[in-house]
Parts: C-alpha cells; sequence; structure tokens
C-alpha cells in the first residue's frame, strides 16, 4: 500500500472544501491533527495502535506512562509470551474504583489513569507478576536501631502507608543516617538474588536528600546493597507517598552475602540539609515481569527517513499511515475541524454535508473495524489483604 504524504492530505482537503486556499488557514497543521485526534476517538484504527513494553512489578501499582499512552483508548496489558491464563481478562476503570479495589480484584488485570504531581500515571493491577515478599511492614520501631545523623525513630500512628503506622524520624544537616534491623525470622531470598527489585515506602518533608542505599545480607559483613538517587516514578517528592526502587541486578555485594538466609537490613540516608520527620512505611522485593500495554494513538505521521510515527505533523512530507478508509475518514475529519475554525458553524450548508458523510463513512467503518477499546467497568470487592504481598 502507497502511503499518502501530508501534502497529499491537504489537496484532498482543500478539495472537500471546494477549493478553500488552505494557505490562509492559521495553524493548518494544528487543526488536521485535531481531526486526526478525533478520527481515533470515534472509531478504532488499527495502524495508529502501538506496544509499549512495561516490567510490572507485586505491590507496586503507579508505572510512569508514555505522553502517548495517557488517556487514549488501551486495547489490552498482556503478560509476556504465551503465559497467559484464560481468566486473566482486562478491564479499565476508573480512579475511584481502582483504588478501592487495587489489593482485593482478583479478576484479571485492571488499569486507570491518573496524573501524580503532574506525571502521567498508569495505574495497574496485574495477577502475572511473581507474588512479592514483605521484608518489614516498618510500622513499629521493634528491632531497628538509628545511627548516624538520624535520630527521633518513633512509631507514626498519624502517617502511614499501609495502616495503621509507620515509622518516623530526622536526618540532621548534610551528612548520614541509617536505620538498621536484625530480622527475627530470616528470610530466603535466593530466587531474588541478582534479579529482585526491593521497593521501600517513603515521604519526605523535603527533597535534601542526595541517594538512599539499600543494604540486604546474611549479617552486618556480608550483604548485597544498591544505591538510588531518585524515586521509582522520577525525582524525590514532598508531602506525598512514594516508592523508591532498589534493583539488585545492578546491586554490588561486600563479602558474601547469603541470599537464602537473609536476616540483615539498613537503610543509609545521604542528607544535603535536615529533613525533619521522615516516614518510611514498608519494605518488600519483587520480582520483574515483562508486560505489554496495546492501546489506540494518534500516531499515524511518520517523518521522512524515521521508523517512529509521531501524533503531530513535522512537514509536508511526513507519509501518514492509514489504510485508504481511515485515510477517507481522516480527509473528511481534517476538512470539518478546518471549516469549524475558520467560522463555519453547525448550521453552516458545507458543515452538514461533512458531518453527514463522516455518519456514513463511519457506519461502514466501524462495521469492518469494530472498537477493540476496554471499557469502563463497574465495582468490585474482595476480602481484605496486604496488596498481594507475602510476609510476617
Amino acid at each position: 500500500m502507497a502511503l499518502k504524504t501530508v501534502s497529499e492530505l491537504k489537496d484532498s482537503v482543500a478539495g472537500i472544501l471546494s477549493g478553500l486556499d488552505l494557505n490562509n488557514v492559521a495553524n493548518l497543521n494544528g487543526a488536521l491533527e485535531r481531526g486526526t485526534r478525533t478520527l481515533v476517538q470515534k472509531a478504532d484504527v488499527p495502524e495508529a495502535s502501538g506496544i509499549q513494553n512495561i516490567t510490572l512489578y507485586s505491590g507496586v501499582y503507579n508505572y510512569a506512562c508514555d505522553e502517548r499512552i495517557f488517556g487514549t483508548a488501551i486495547n489490552d496489558i498482556r503478560p509476556q509470551g504465551i503465559s497467559r491464563t484464560l481468566w486473566d481478562s482486562t478491564v479499565k476503570t476508573n480512579q475511584e474504583d481502582f483504588d478501592r479495589t487495587k489489593k482485593y480484584y482478583t479478576g484479571g488485570t485492571q488499569a486507570t489513569f491518573q496524573y501524580e504531581n503532574g506525571q502521567p500515571i498508569i495505574r495497574i493491577k496485574a495477577p502475572f507478576p511473581k507474588q512479592a515478599v514483605l521484608v518489614d511492614r516498618m510500622n513499629e520501631v521493634g528491632n531497628w536501631v538509628a545511627s548516624g545523623n538520624l535520630t527521633g525513630l518513633t512509631q507514626d500512628n498519624n502517617t502511614f502507608y499501609e495502616a495503621p503506622s509507620s515509622l518516623r524520624f530526622t536526618l540532621t544537616g548534610a551528612s548520614t543516617g541509617e536505620i538498621t534491623e536484625t530480622l527475627d525470622n530470616a528470610l530466603d531470598l535466593s530466587s531474588y538474588e541478582g534479579v529482585g527489585v526491593a521497593f521501600l515506602a517513603l515521604r519526605l518533608p523535603n527533597t535534601n536528600l542526595t541517594s538512599i542505599t539499600l543494604k540486604l545480607g546474611s549479617d552486618s559483613t556480608n550483604y548485597s546493597y544498591v544505591t538510588v538517587t531518585q524515586g521509582f516514578l522520577g525525582q524525590w517528592i514532598s508531602d506525598d507517598w512514594f516508592l523508591v526502587a532498589f534493583d539488585f541486578a545492578t546491586g554490588l555485594d561486600f563479602n558474601s552475602p547469603d541470599w537464602s538466609n537473609i536476616d540483615y537490613v539498613q537503610v543509609m540516608f545521604d542528607t544535603t540539609a535536615t529533613l525533619t520527620n521522615v516516614n518510611v512505611g514498608g519494605l518488600f522485593i519483587s520480582q520483574p515481569s515483562p508486560a505489554q500495554i496495546l492501546y489506540q494513538s494518534a500516531a499515524i505521521y511518520l517523518p521522512d527517513g524515521s521508523q517512529t510515527a509521531l501524533n503531530t505533523i513535522t512537514a509536508n512530507t511526513d507519509q501518514i499511515i492509514l489504510n485508504d478508509a481511515a485515510y477517507t475518514l481522516l480527509e473528511y475529519e481534517g476538512a470539518l475541524a478546518i471549516l469549524q475554525q475558520t467560522g463555519g458553524g453547525d448550521g453552516d450548508s458545507m458543515t452538514i454535508r461533512i458531518q453527514k458523510e463522516l455518519e456514513k463513512l463511519y457506519e461502514m467503518y466501524r462495521g469492518d473495524n469494530p472498537s477493540q477499546e476496554l471499557r469502563l467497568l463497574g465495582s468490585y470487592y474482595e476480602p481484605r489483604g496486604f496488596g498481594g504481598i507475602r510476609g510476617r
């Protein structure tokens, strides 16, 4: 199939608009892009679908989302390979339903979108990641011991990641401080050695933090450690809970830790200035589970010499990756967007003609291309549990 170019699209749109001089249309490319977005909102266009690889973890619900995907129609979220089970269907929920049911829903995979501190996020609960192991709930002082510039370690019953409490402390000045624990019962984490990703729930009063180092070992002289300089979703944030990820695939060993007998845990903070009332609310370790998000997008414009389609026009030579039927819809949606932009109202005769033509074209197109989009589903309820995390 020979692909049309943006230049050819403009010529055909001008024809639909009875020879309108498009050179006089302000932000012409913007109008055509708006028509593109309208097209993919009204119909499933297979050529405009995409796949994003994503790594999921048990106990983790929030993932950074490519802006090409955020808010678009999700067609599916599927696990790697051919391991999908019969009952692993994917549903899209609203934010409130997802947040209430994320730890309890057992009917397959569920997803929703939200913004978090200005960042587009996709929230996913899937059944296929291997169950995480809880290292410590961090909801009581217990065996935790403070050292360095870390003082005032106490149980906080008012601020917590997982009810009923968390640990709170202060880090004074530009220095380092640690909390260290010897577990009552050693954990066999041998299947996580070299592949596991540990997650720490953290809440900061400000961002005067340089790095955090997590040590997991069989004793204080035999451990693996990872140092990070940002949270799982990006830069440090303040006044909200977030997860910090420690990928032990990139970890280093001090002497010879025995991952089948982990009972030594230390979290070390390196600060640039005082942090008063820092909270930690749980530490668990998961295994990465590769997955794919199938989505519908408006990325149909292929720049000359590129292999990646965009949702914006870069030049008249951009190719349009649509089949003939979808391209015809784009011609009319583009014409309608331009007409509306240049003053054509709903009662305008040309507007009415184009709208009627679009109705007929969409009816034929949808008959051959039924929607694959996941629709919003209702509420679910299951018995209580700790986020699918196995632990003490």
